[in-house]
């Protein structure tokens, strides 16, 4: 019996798959978070929040936000707490034009959108606001390209992309993910901007 065909064929197969699953734009590490202080940290906070004493994160969504700055935020990297408790805010990738700094690696939960850290990817975008943001092109279509790559990577589908003032409602009609056992009040969010959003997800299938 001969193999070559087939072994050819998956080999092609598996080389397309590669193909799409490789990361679609170059990716800045050096601003990284120390694992080695954020993991214990985010397992302790997941565990009063989330009930789940884990660093690990299995990603069931994707949640997009903007910086509230004109540059990078270094409070992202070099924060040890926010609001008396820690770990201090990270996410997971900031986006400034055509540059995407990653923070922490997609399979480790961030502190960067109360009430769904436990299941999300959190995505910055560099802008004072959402006029801001809408006129930074360059931006949003990293973001979306970003966004897209991830979905393929976790199969997330494009129902599950929210915008912080969509998990902000704390309704799981809304975002179904969300949860918080030490307050699971609503609270006040309003990025990326309802049509930032409409401008990313139109380009995603």
């Amino acid at each position: 019996m001969n193999f070559t065909k087939p072994l050819v064929m998956g080999l092609l197969t598996l080389a397309l798959l590669c193909s799409t699953l490789a990361e679609p734009l170059k990716i800045d590490r050096t601003r990284a978070r120390n694992l080695t202080t954020w993991k214990p940290q985010i397992t302790k906070y997941s565990e009063r929040h989330y009930g789940e004493s884990t660093w690990q994160l299995m990603p069931t969504c994707i949640v997009l936000h903007y910086t509230v700055s004109k540059g990078f935020p270094w409070n992202l990297v070099r924060t040890d707490s926010f609001k008396n408790e820690t770990p201090g805010l990270a996410v997971h990738y900031v986006i400034d034009g055509e540059k995407v700094w990653e923070i922490l690696p997609p399979d480790v939960r961030s502190r960067g959108a109360y009430g769904i850290n436990h299941r999300a990817i959190n995505i910055e975008m560099v802008a004072m606001d959402a006029d801001d943001l809408a006129t930074k092109k360059e931006t949003l279509d990293t973001c979306r390209k970003l966004v897209k790559h991830l979905m393929a990577v976790y199969a997330i589908d494009k129902s599950h992309i929210y915008g912080h003032e969509d998990v902000a409602t704390m309704d799981r009609k809304v975002v179904p993910e969300v949860l918080d056992f030490v307050r699971g009040a609503p609270y006040h969010k309003i990025d990326p901007g309802k049509q930032n959003m409409k401008t990313i997800l139109d380009g995603i299938e």
